[in-house]
């Protein structure tokens, strides 16, 4: 612990606010009443270290991924973990990955991330999911997730299901798919019939439906496909694969095989 402290109270509150693993954002700190003045104190005492221009974080720790998307979030940026991203941090994720980890993201496309979260080491291998291309209104299915101490917003089981089914074939593998959709015998069917509803791609929608008539859980049959958009022309995608008889994309056999 520092030898001494310009305001205890005040770095005290700040601590509070920002948990363990939480970056501070000089914008944020300023909120809180932290001057530039008092902000210096702080590092020159010991409770803070820069992480990058402009972020902050308590000292001797290290931003978690779920502490790094709430500072992002507290700072009102509208991004959300996505994809396999999303399924890992509801404990969705539990296999082997086919591909080396990707921290997948979902955000409107004119939205930029601060150059401190492009530094860290968690946004090295970022993928960023625009979207506007993907839902219409863009938050469908958003919800609260708890991890690592703190409630961040995040895709649902639902949407990180589809959005992963979008970054097939170059930015997703098909067995991790199916890894990743035989763990989801509960997934809401209410919930999927809306979300797929409001999805705008028709390649991930196919893809989807497809693997989910393969897997065959229990939901997939209370899904009403008439009113799903799913366009009229065939859909071929680049890798070897077969024609799928009902959703007219390219799939890997076995998902044609295992009905």
């Amino acid at each position: 612990m520092p030898s001494q402290t310009p305001k205890p109270t005040k770095i005290n509150k700040v601590l509070a606010a920002s948990p363990e693993g939480v970056p501070m954002t000089s914008e944020w700190l300023r909120s809180e009443g932290v001057s530039p003045q008092l902000l210096q104190q702080y590092r020159d005492t010991g409770w803070l270290q820069a992480l990058g221009r402009g972020c902050w974080i308590r000292a001797n720790t290290v931003p978690t991924l779920a502490g790094t998307i709430y500072a992002l979030q507290r700072n009102r940026l509208n991004v959300y973990p996505a994809a396999r991203t999303a399924l890992e941090l509801q404990g969705r994720g539990h296999y082997v990955p086919v591909r080396a980890p990707v921290l997948h993201l979902a955000m409107p496309d004119r939205l930029h991330l601060p150059a401190w979260f492009r530094k860290l080491y968690i946004g090295l291998n970022a993928h960023i999911l625009n979207v506007d291309s993907l839902f219409e209104p863009i938050y469908t299915s958003i919800q609260e997730a708890k991890s690592e101490g703190v409630s961040i917003k995040v895709s649902s089981s639902e949407r990180a299901m589809l959005e992963y089914c979008q970054l097939l074939p170059k930015q997703g593998d098909f067995e991790e798919a199916r890894q990743l959709m035989e763990g989801l015998p509960s997934l809401r069917s209410a919930l999927m019939q809306s979300t797929l509803q409001h999805c705008k791609s028709v390649k991930a929608k196919r893809l989807f439906l497809a693997l989910a008539q393969a897997v065959g859980h229990a939901w997939f049959k209370d899904l009403n496909l008439e009113v799903i958009e799913l366009g009229a022309s065939n859909r071929l995608l680049p890798f070897e694969g077969v024609p799928h008889p009902q959703f007219r994309i390219t799939v890997p056999h076995t998902w044609v095989m295992d009905k």
